[in-house]
């Protein structure tokens, strides 16, 4: 196995950060002495990109390591390119800790430090928001996107780190293509499965990774067609739910999101009835300035009787919307464990204050119910029968 190794997550140009370009990198493995050579050369090769190095997967962190880490931090830091850590062990925080006690004079610039990849992301679109270049303005939009893009990317090269160590496969792009490969024969995508194994215990030493795990009967779903024993995709059952949504609230106009865990972003997975420009503007919704963001947060319903007028809604948000031909808008969520909404049911109209009836509250609420239930299922069965077959397949025959 790899004493070190290094993975660019993402190289992007990013408008208003000086050089205009973020890279973000993951290392795993041991940074010591016999190391600091190629963890040297990891730091240097973006050039003089803005830089963030996930830590996740260093299990260990030698003085040498981190003293490599001070001395880039402080060369970058005159350049105006401050260097961001994340994902510290308890070990790697104390070493960084003591290393930085030890440099004199006290005030020299050395690395910023973040629990998490997201945590660190958010300061850097803080700063390229705060000073976008001229005629380059960096919207809320592109924000949202750049953030859960990256972070996307930061899931599977985690998860491809995860591999690497616990089977010693022989690299990224072997882990990658094992990932992709489990992802598509289960009908997920690459980063979903990423995610879960990443937030996944590890497995133990039997051939089992779930040992003893129930299989439950998927549960009824009054919308759905008999599955005459067949898997059902994620993306078909989505689409089911989108379109009696439809039906109950007489429109042509609604899209099914689900709730990332990884960011609390919500992300458009089914949706009919909009043009392109909509699907782009709200592919990825932050929960700050939009009526679906308003009720996942409080897990409630929300009805906008005028998008004109509607307070859920911030400028750029309201435009789009508007721009979609809807003036009236119900957000429902899908309830999750613990009561807490895991997706969101949005239909839009295209008359303001549409008139919902009782009968068809009370038929989303039913309609959510029953999804909610099947993802819990979905995330129990099918979810990890995909772990299960990673586990499988990585081990080799």
């Amino acid at each position: 196995m790899q004493q070190f190794s290094c993975e660019t997550v993402a190289d992007l140009a990013v408008p208003g950060l000086v050089h205009g370009r973020l890279t973000v990198i993951a290392v795993h493995g041991v940074a010591d002495t016999t190391t600091g050579a190629a963890l040297a050369s990891a730091l240097a090769a973006p050039g003089p990109a803005q830089l963030v190095v996930d830590l996740t997967g260093l299990y260990r962190l030698e003085p040498a390591g981190a003293e490599i880490l001070y001395r880039f931090a402080e060369e970058a830091a005159a350049q105006g390119r401050p260097l961001r850590l994340t994902g510290c062990t308890a070990q790697a925080a104390a070493v960084l800790a003591r290393t930085r006690a030890a440099r004199e004079p006290a005030g020299r610039a050395g690395p910023e430090l973040y629990a998490s990849v997201s945590d660190a992301l958010a300061a850097v679109i803080s700063a390229a928001a705060a000073a976008p270049l001229p005629g380059s303005p960096f919207a809320r939009t592109d924000a949202v996107e750049l953030r859960h893009r990256l972070l996307a990317h930061a899931l599977v090269a985690r998860a491809q780190g995860l591999l690497m160590e616990r089977y010693g496969l022989p690299g990224a792009d072997t882990a990658g293509a094992l990932l992709r490969t489990v992802a598509r024969r289960h009908g997920m995508r690459t980063v979903w499965l990423a995610g879960v194994l990443a937030r996944a215990a590890a497995p133990g030493l039997g051939e089992a990774w779930f040992p003893g795990r129930e299989h439950p009967a998927e549960p009824a779903v009054g919308f759905l067609l008999p599955s005459a024993g067949r898997a059902r995709r994620l993306s078909a059952f989505l689409d089911a739910l989108r379109d009696t949504v439809c039906a109950i609230t007489r429109t042509d106009m609604a899209n099914v999101q689900l709730l990332d865990p990884s960011d609390n972003t919500l992300r458009m997975e089914s949706h009919c009835g909009f043009p392109a420009e909509f699907v782009h503007f709200f592919a990825l919704v932050d929960g700050t300035a939009t009526p679906c963001g308003h009720a996942v947060r409080k897990s409630e319903r929300i009805v906008v009787d005028d998008v004109a007028s509607a307070p859920e809604f911030d400028e750029p948000s309201r435009a789009a919307t508007l721009a979609a031909h809807s003036r009236s808008v119900q957000c429902t969520p899908i309830p999750g464990p613990a009561g807490r909404a895991q997706g969101m049911l949005s239909t839009h109209h295209a008359q303001p204050g549409h008139a919902f009836t009782g009968a068809e509250f009370v038929a989303l609420d039913t309609v959510a119910r029953e999804a909610g239930a099947w993802l819990d299922w979905y995330r129990t069965t099918t979810v990890l029968d995909a772990l299960e077959d990673l586990h499988r397949r990585a081990r080799g025959p």
